[in-house]
């Protein structure tokens, strides 16, 4: 990573709560509205993945505008493995709305600046926790895995040895026996958030 990633990290560390209530306040019930049922009816018994692959997208369009407000060269640059650009650099932006330590990809080779993004959601569809950090893979044991013959889907996930290497912005992290667990930040009501 060769920008002035001083100025990433303090944009992130101000939308990323921005992001969140916006998301609760005004895009959920859109949501709800264009699918004319709540969030809750809508995902009764599906998987995490069936929600990420819905609103991830949305969240991604959100972040890059609020980013834009600190960052105004900062572009939606959607190709092969990468979603933004600053300056010449592309930037892969992961979202994930699972609970484990890791983030799934669509199989396809990807730019190493990456931002991570993990969100809680409860069953009504309401962010309640979040979590961001930056990295760039190529100075990482981590990386993504390699699509499978039943799946064309990779996972990333942080091995302990990264520990340095992951640069969290909001939340913490803990050290398992492999890999590193992100700790996510409780989303307060006044826009602010504490660690968990």
């Amino acid at each position: 990573m060769h920008r002035n990633l001083s100025v990433l990290r303090k944009a992130i560390a101000a939308v990323i709560p921005v992001l969140v209530k916006e998301w609760n306040t005004v895009k959920l019930p859109a949501f709800e509205r264009i699918y004319e049922q709540s969030f809750a009816s809508l995902y009764k018994n599906r998987q995490t993945q069936e929600k990420t692959k819905a609103i991830a997208p949305l969240i991604d369009v959100m972040f890059a505008r609020l980013i834009k407000e600190y960052i105004p060269d900062f572009e939606i640059d959607e190709t092969v493995g990468r979603d933004y650009t600053w300056g010449k650099e592309g930037w892969e932006c992961k979202i994930t709305f699972g609970s484990g330590v890791g983030w799934t990809g669509n199989g396809y080779a990807k730019t190493s600046n990456h931002i991570l993004l993990r969100f809680t959601l409860t069953e009504d569809g309401v962010m309640t926790e979040m979590f961001a950090a930056l990295t760039d893979l190529d100075d990482c044991k981590s990386n993504w895995t390699d699509p499978t013959d039943k799946s064309n889907f990779s996972t990333l996930a942080f091995l302990k040895e990264d520990e340095d290497k992951l640069d969290v912005i909001i939340g913490d992290t803990k050290i398992n026996s492999v890999y590193i667990k992100p700790i996510m930040c409780v989303v307060e009501t006044d826009g602010l958030w504490t660690h968990i």
